[in-house]
């Protein structure tokens, strides 16, 4: 489900993205025990893809995700939505995620791509004000060479602007 969602998006389908969304509410998802979360998961993910960062960040709050993988990527993406907001509670949330990460029960390689993101990310807040220059680009150049990280193209984005 998250994967057509987010293959979707990055193909451009937003249409055909929404129309899934709307015809898969959370009654009709049987293949997990928390499609309520999946629901908002996805439709977070469809916000956020359409720079809507409010309404995205709304299917987020204040919710309580009880599968650890679904509550991690939700803490990524609004980690990606304070990053876009420029919201000053960004590196609170960056050590709150990191934290949870580390006392996730998940396997090591997962953990690496969550940590290996964090660590690229805290790394373009502090180039950001910075003209491009030899540490950006050898920024890009870590973050395209790391084989365990999630949301590589969203951090090369970040550095390329």
């Amino acid at each position: 489900f998250r994967n057509l969602t987010i293959i979707g998006l990055k193909l451009g389908e937003v249409e055909w993205v929404k129309n899934f969304l709307d015809r898969h509410p959370p009654e009709r998802i049987c293949s997990t025990r928390y499609p309520a979360e999946v629901c908002n998961l996805n439709m977070a993910e469809y916000h956020f893809y359409l720079k809507q960062y409010d309404e995205a960040q709304e299917m987020l709050s204040y919710k309580l995700f009880e599968n650890p993988v679904f509550s991690i990527l939700s803490d990524v993406l609004l980690v990606k939505i304070y990053f876009e907001t420029q919201n000053e509670l960004l590196e609170f949330r960056m050590k709150a995620l990191d934290q949870k990460v580390r006392r996730a029960k998940l396997s090591q390689g997962e953990k690496n791509r969550y940590l290996n993101f964090l660590r690229k990310l805290d790394k373009i807040v502090k180039y950001t004000w910075q003209p491009r220059n030899n540490k950006r680009e050898k920024l890009i150049e870590e973050i395209k060479s790391t084989r365990e990280i999630i949301a590589r193209e969203w951090l090369l984005e970040k550095l390329e602007k």
